[in-house]
Formats: C-alpha cells, structure tokens, sequence
C-alpha cells in the first residue's frame, strides 16, 4: 500500500501492508455474496505465504473458532468460552497458557521474525481444538463453510476499539507515529486487519445461516451472567448460579489483567524479545472500559468516526453498542 497514510503507520512488528482481495467468492455462503461484496484485509506481504495453507486448512465440527477484530474482547471471550465448554476446568486454565488453548492461526504469518509456525502449531492440536483468528470471512479456511464448526464473533464499537488498537499499535507493534495519522489511517481503512465495520457486517449477515453465537465486549462488561448463559446454551452446559457468578468473577476485568495465563503477558515477552526492547507502562488488556474513547479522541474524530460508522452501516440492519 504506498498511499502517505499508510506509510505512515507502518510499524517494525510486521512492517508494509498490503489489500489482500479475494476474487472467486463461490464457496462463500450465498446469503454474504447476495447481499454485499464480502471485505477485503489489510495484511502483509508475508501473509501471502500462507495465504492457501490457511485457506486448506482441514476444519473439524468439533472445532471451536473465536473470530473477532483487533481490540474487541478477543482474549476475554477466549477464556469465557474455553472455560465454558471445558466444565469449568480452572485448574488446566492456570497451568495452561491461554495461546496455547485456543491457538492465534495467522499470528506467525504477520509478525516478522516469528519464532514458529502457529499455522501447524493449528494442524497438530488435539480436539476440540479452539482456533482465534482475526481474518476476515472471505479468507477464512474454504471448509468453514460446509463442515459448519461453532463459530463466535465478538463486536465492539469502533471508537472504543480504534482508541484501544492506537495504544495496541504503539506498544506491541513498536508504531512510533502520531495518534492523529493513526485515526486518519483506520478512517481510511488502512490499518493492519481493516476494515474493521465491514469485518463485523460481514459475520453479521451470516450469523443465522452458519449459527454463529454473535456477541457484544459492551454486553459483556454490563450483563456479563446474560452472556454466559447464551454461551452455555451455545455449548449444550448447564451450570448453577453459583459457578456463573463464580466464572463472572473470574472474567472480571481486574482478575483477568493480573491472571498470567489469560491476559497475554506472553506476548509482551515474545514482542520484547524480537524487538530487543522492553515494553514500558503497557499491559495487554489496558482499561477494558466502554466509552474510553471520549478521555482520548476530540470531538473532531470522535464526529468524523461516527460518520464513518454510519456509512459503513448504512442499509444494514446492525447497529454497534454504546
């Protein structure tokens, strides 16, 4: 991508960026293709490397897929929903990193200088294997869409998303620019793993047809137990009152920023040493608020992202939660 906005926040993690289209959409479910061109993705020249072992990946209907953008409660709904459908297991969930049960697909096919390969890392893990993945749908593996594995899609509003990616960018991927050509990059859609909003509609406008449990980060921070009863009924679990409120505390947000197997302080090691420099004044889940966006943004961006929101939006029927 060589316009001056994306040039501008480049990063040393996984640095250019490319538009990775998918051009034949027939395997795609008819109901995306009918009503929308499905998205295409910001990503890196690297990715393409992997792009078919991705695209071929056996999929298995036991496999459980946490699909989410950036900064939208992905590592929270990953412990939810591992937990839930691991009868509460808290004891393996201590011992057992939470990159290594429920495994990050394309983490190795950006990240410059990876050491490994989280593609076969996929391939080799025993079932029910839980696979996170920020891909859009159209470059999910092709299989997705007949063998029908559960499927999870976690939105968060953009503002707050945006806000929380601007830190995420500068921290983990070393971004050494300006908050200012940040936002003018994700109001352009050129940020690495944009569009957000058409990567959320996309999910959306299949979620009845493939049985997607489709869920909100603001759902999650104000009706928490709401949710973990739809995620138990997704997984065919019952639990008490009791282990609800015992697992809602769990997944609280103080617990979940200081629990070493869940908050991906991991990744903050990775990134310090392929960078060779340590991360200052940075947790991976840093505030976890709704509305963080208006102690960060003016009243300029936070207008010209609304707009933007409502273009993107319009003539769908799903709206973002405040």
């Amino acid at each position: 991508m060589d316009s001056p906005i994306a040039k501008a926040v480049l990063a040393p993690m996984h640095g250019p960026t490319i538009e990775i289209h998918l051009n034949d959409h027939s395997e795609l479910p008819a109901v995306v293709t009918r009503s929308r061109k499905p998205t295409h993705c910001v990503l890196t020249p690297q990715y393409l490397q992997s792009a078919e072992r991705i695209r071929d990946l056996t999929v298995y209907e036991d496999d459980v897929w946490i699909l989410s953008f950036p900064k939208c409660g992905t590592t929270w709904t990953q412990e939810m929903v591992w937990l839930v459908s691991h009868d509460l297991d808290y004891a393996t969930a201590a011992e057992v990193n939470l990159l290594e049960r429920s495994i990050f697909l394309e983490f190795s096919a950006f990240v410059l200088n990876f050491p490994g390969d989280t593609i076969k890392q996929v391939e080799d893990a025993p079932r029910p294997r839980h696979i996170q993945c920020h891909l859009p749908l159209a470059l999910l593996p092709r299989q997705i869409w007949t063998i029908r594995p559960r499927l999870i899609y976690c939105a968060r509003n953009p503002k707050d998303a945006t806000v929380s990616f601007y830190h995420h960018y500068r921290h983990i991927h070393g971004y050494q620019g300006s908050k200012e050509d940040f936002l003018e990059a994700m109001l352009a859609d050129q940020v690495l793993f944009g569009p957000q909003i058409p990567h959320t509609l996309d999910f959306w406008t299949v979620r009845q047809e493939m049985n997607i449990l489709f869920i909100h980060f603001e759902d999650m921070k104000l009706n928490m137990k709401s949710v973990l009863r739809r995620v138990c009924k997704y997984f065919g679990k019952s639990y008490t009152d009791d282990q609800l409120s015992e697992l809602e505390r769990h997944l609280s947000f103080d617990v979940m920023k200081n629990n070493k197997s869940a908050n991906n302080s991991c990744v903050l090691e990775l990134v310090e040493g392929l960078s060779g420099k340590k991360v200052e004044d940075f947790q991976f889940m840093r505030k976890g608020k709704i509305g963080s966006h208006q102690e960060e943004l003016s009243g300029e961006y936070v207008s010209r992202l609304d707009q933007h929101i409502e273009t993107h939006l319009a003539g769908s029927d799903f709206r973002f939660k405040e």
